[in-house]
Formats: structure tokens, C-alpha cells, sequence
């Protein structure tokens, strides 16, 4: 499979075709969800596929399945799970399918550990694009430094299109930070800038294991650069 490539075309869709997919590809689904390596060693998180009839939320699109991630209280909880569900998204872009990440999409039956969803299925719509299409920050606006991966981190989807990570190039490593809120009323309705940040580095990692490079990801380092106004540490690409 090929994740990489993914990273380049894929365009989130709203208009998914409402034929359920077949229970054998769904266990394909879920055969790479259990094969996927987390971001931090340890990190835990549950996840549901459900249809339609199963969820709530505001402006859900209509699509056969959507995917409900789940996790208790843990080190960079939201960014882990960003980062380990970008991971089923770029592969089901692989695999001809499409999503919607959606921040609003709960399951009926409450779950006080719910993390975030999104709508999935084949499409009914253009779900690839050309590079130009991507409306996306000049890496200038999100880097200091270069770094061949930053790019891949760059076309990450993420709420409301803003983007809220930065990364500083040190040398080899690549120190990472996000926005914790957006600010004034759209910072108090959405709450999932650290999933954001977590599905950039996802995007990172896809690109250095396409470039031949390790990624190992450290939360614990001390004397990093100060972070930009508004932005806080999450951890250091070694």
C-alpha cells in the first residue's frame, strides 16, 4: 500500500455513495488499524465503525460508516489520536474510499472518553485533487528551517483549515508545537487543534518512511526552543 501518494491528492468529500461496504473489507479496515504503531509507546485507543443510524452530531454529512475514536486520559491523548487515525485515513484513500474528518459526529450512546470521528465510504464525488488545489499556509508561515518532511505536514487537513502547528528545524531534529486554542468564539467551539497537530505528524512520518528516514518522536526533552506566541511544545522529531 501506498500512504505516501495519498498525502498529495486526497480531498475530503461530503457526498458519499450510501452503499454499505462488505464486511470483508471492512476486517481490512480494521487489520490495519490493529497494525498501525503508535506515536508515544503505551498510547491506548478504542474505536468504533458504526453506520449512520448510530451517530449525532451538527452538519453530519450522509455516509454509510463513520468511525468513532475513543481514548481515557493519557500523555498528548488528542495528538496521539490524530496521529494514529490519519494514518486509517490516508489508507482508506488508498484503497479508493474517502472521508470527512468531523469534530462534531458523536456516537448515540454516550462515551465520556470520546475523542472525535469521521464519516467514511466510497464516493459520490471528486475525493482527489491537484497539488495547486490545496489551500494551504506557505511553509514559511508554519516552519523556521528546512526539512524535506515538512511538506507532507504542511497539506494536512485540519479544523476549520487553520493549520495550528509549527515546527522549528534543529539540525536533524524537528522541535513541533500547535496552537492549545484558535482564540475568541471559534477557540471556544473547537477543541481539537491537538488531533490536528497529531495528524501533521502523521503526515510526517508517512514522508520519512517514504524518504528512508526513522521517526522517532520524543515528548520528553528539555531546553527546546521557545515556542511562537500562542503555540506549546508538544515533542521533538528525532
Amino acid at each position: 500500500m501506498n500512504l505516501y501518494d495519498q498525502i498529495f491528492t486526497r480531498k475530503s468529500v461530503r457526498k458519499f455513495d450510501m452503499t454499505s461496504l462488505d464486511s470483508e473489507t471492512i476486517q481490512q479496515i480494521e487489520t490495519f488499524i490493529a497494525g498501525i504503531t503508535p506515536l508515544l509507546p503505551g498510547a491506548n485507543f478504542t474505536h468504533k465503525i458504526v453506520g449512520a443510524e448510530e451517530v449525532k452530531g451538527l452538519a453530519l454529512p450522509k455516509a454509510p460508516h463513520f468511525l468513532l475514536i475513543s481514548g481515557i486520559d493519557q500523555p498528548l491523548r488528542h495528538v496521539c489520536a490524530g496521529f494514529h487515525f490519519q494514518h486509517v485515513e490516508l489508507y482508506l484513500y488508498s484503497i479508493g474510499l474517502a472521508t470527512r474528518w468531523l469534530g462534531s459526529v458523536k456516537g448515540k450512546q454516550k462515551d465520556p472518553n470520546h475523542i472525535i470521528g469521521f464519516a467514511f465510504g466510497k464516493p459520490a464525488e471528486t475525493a482527489t485533487r491537484e497539488l495547486s488545489e490545496f489551500a494551504r499556509k506557505p511553509i514559511t508561515e508554519i516552519a523556521k528551517g528546512e526539512d524535506s518532511r515538512l511538506e507532507a505536514a504542511r497539506l494536512a487537513p485540519s479544523g476549520l483549515n487553520k493549520q495550528p502547528w509549527y515546527f522549528i528545524v534543529d539540525g536533524n531534529e524537528v522541535h513541533v508545537y500547535y496552537q492549545e486554542s484558535l482564540g475568541g468564539l471559534i477557540g471556544m467551539m473547537y477543541k481539537h487543534t491537538g488531533v490536528d497537530a497529531g495528524i501533521a505528524l502523521c503526515h510526517m512520518a508517512v514522508a520519512g518512511e517514504h524518504e528512508g528516514k526513522l521517526f522517532k518522536f520524543n515528548a520528553e526533552r528539555k531546553n527546546t526552543p521557545a515556542p511562537p506566541k500562542g503555540f506549546a511544545y508538544i515533542g521533538t522529531v528525532e
